[in-house]
């Protein structure tokens, strides 16, 4: 018995170690989008999707994950950082939360040209994690198409979800839709 109970604790104790988190993203379906950028380094992941066609470099749309494992900042402070700091490298346009939420908020701008960074309108989300924080950033550099696709893409980032599982091929495998966060 001692040994069935040191053993269910072994394994109980091992499993957030083992555990797997995924964010999903259900691209539009007449979209084409691929991975044009990942890095991770320590704690620290960065992910980069463009329209097919499109890289790193040359984009006209895309979406950035920053995903942080065992960040403990409430949202709120995780947001208020990376708006300020956004603001401070283009101050052309000013955020506007439309979401918020405890752990779940996103704000919106538009911006014009400022020292080399193209105008661009995006969505800006920061959401908590089973094992961290993510934040989501929906950026298009056509402002006409931005505005007459924006409640199709608030709904994507919006619904846009994280998936935690402790087995790695548990997962939900159409590979265009998800990544390891860490």
């Amino acid at each position: 018995m001692k040994k069935i109970l040191l053993f269910s604790f072994l394994l109980l104790s091992t499993l957030g170690v083992m555990a797997y988190e995924t964010v999903i993203i259900k691209y539009p379906p007449e979209e084409l989008w691929q991975k044009a950028y990942y890095k991770k380094f320590g704690n620290e992941a960065i992910l980069q999707y463009v329209p097919k066609g499109q890289t790193h470099e040359n984009w006209t749309r895309s979406i950035f994950i920053h995903a942080y494992n065992y960040s403990t900042y409430p949202i709120g402070i995780f947001m208020a950082n990376n708006v300020a700091r956004m603001q401070k490298m283009n101050p052309t346009g000013k955020y506007k939360y439309i979401r918020v939420r405890d752990n779940d908020m996103i704000a919106v701008r538009c911006t014009e040209q400022y020292r080399g960074i193209p105008a661009q309108c995006e969505f800006f989300r920061g959401t908590r994690a089973h094992e961290g924080t993510i934040s989501i950033q929906y950026i298009n550099r056509d402002k006409k198409d931005f505005m007459h696709e924006y409640n199709k893409w608030y709904d994507i980032i919006k619904k846009a979800k994280y998936y935690n599982s402790y087995y790695r091929d548990e997962r939900i495998l159409d590979k265009a839709e998800f990544f390891e966060l860490w």
